[in-house]
């Protein structure tokens, strides 16, 4: 999909703060114990021994073959001509087949009414021309969203691969920008 959107992550700059995992969390109104937007933390040893933390924020990633599409039985997700996957939480008759299906545990069944409830890459901001809540709750600006295609042939350093993530046969739309971005802070 030409006009496919999706996460682009820049994992060198993570800190690992979760301010992307809280801003999603409020901005969607949800219980304390659910999260659309994980930050998980990977020790990584270099080729000289020394360890270091990577971290890595994901949510769902709009798939272009999504299972949770494939398995739901009451038709409750569609996929935008965009590519982002959206559910209808009106439509789901709380089986849970979704959340089996989902290699990215991106899917929770609330505890409230044993509906299906995900990220939908926050749509109605991003119709109304602004960012996802994750994205601008991002202090170091480590997160965006854009068109997938345009962003792997424009950036050599983006992939579809990195510590905690790689491409598979659900062909998930998430990039990782495996690069440090430098801010300036001024003349010295």
């Amino acid at each position: 999909n030409k006009f496919q959107k999706g996460f682009i992550f820049r994992q060198e700059n993570c800190v690992g703060c979760g301010g992307c995992s809280v801003a999603c969390q409020i901005h969607n109104e949800l219980p304390e114990d659910v999260r659309f937007r994980k930050v998980d933390l990977y020790e990584v040893t270099s080729a000289d021994g020394r360890v270091r933390d990577v971290w890595f924020s994901h949510a769902c990633m709009h798939c272009s073959n999504p299972t949770c599409l494939a398995v739901c039985p009451a038709a409750a997700f569609t996929k935008r001509p965009d590519g982002i996957v959206v559910l209808d939480r009106n439509k789901c008759t709380s089986c849970g087949l979704c959340k089996e299906a989902c290699p990215y545990d991106a899917i929770t069944i609330s505890k409230i009414d044993g509906k299906a409830a995900k990220c939908n890459l926050c749509v109605e901001l991003l119709d109304a021309g602004l960012n996802p809540a994750c994205v601008d709750g991002c202090p170091v600006k480590c997160l965006q969203v854009g068109n997938v295609t345009q962003v792997l042939a424009q950036k050599a350093s983006a992939s579809k691969q990195g510590i905690g993530y790689s491409d598979g046969p659900n062909k998930p739309n998430m990039i990782i920008i495996r690069e440090r971005k430098r801010h300036l802070t001024g003349k010295r």
